[in-house]
């Protein structure tokens, strides 16, 4: 075997490894997007049954602790400029915590 067969030998190899590498990179990106996605709407569905249920004790005036209203405005902050939610509970929040 001389020194080209050697090094095209070689040079088949690495490109093998690389093109191997890539591939799995494309498939774990795919599947962290895929968890992210999920993991995001996973978030926003609770904030807004917090929300929800939040605001349903304030409709009915059931006493709510001064530790609940923070962890609220908490969520509500992050459900409207984080989670980008801007549905029913944005009118609702904005009617009942106005009074």
């Amino acid at each position: 075997m001389n020194i080209i067969d050697l090094v095209i030998k070689i040079a088949s190899f690495l490109t093998a490894i690389s093109v191997i590498i890539m591939t799995i990179n494309k498939i774990l990106n795919k599947n962290i997007k895929t968890i992210n996605d999920k993991i995001y709407e996973l978030e926003k569905n609770e904030c807004k049954n917090f929300l929800v249920n939040f605001l349903a004790s304030i409709e009915k005036n059931e006493s709510v602790s001064e530790c609940q209203k923070l962890r609220a405005y908490e969520i509500y902050d992050h459900y409207i400029n984080d989670l980008g939610g801007n549905s029913f509970i944005k009118d609702k929040w904005e009617r009942m915590m106005d009074k």
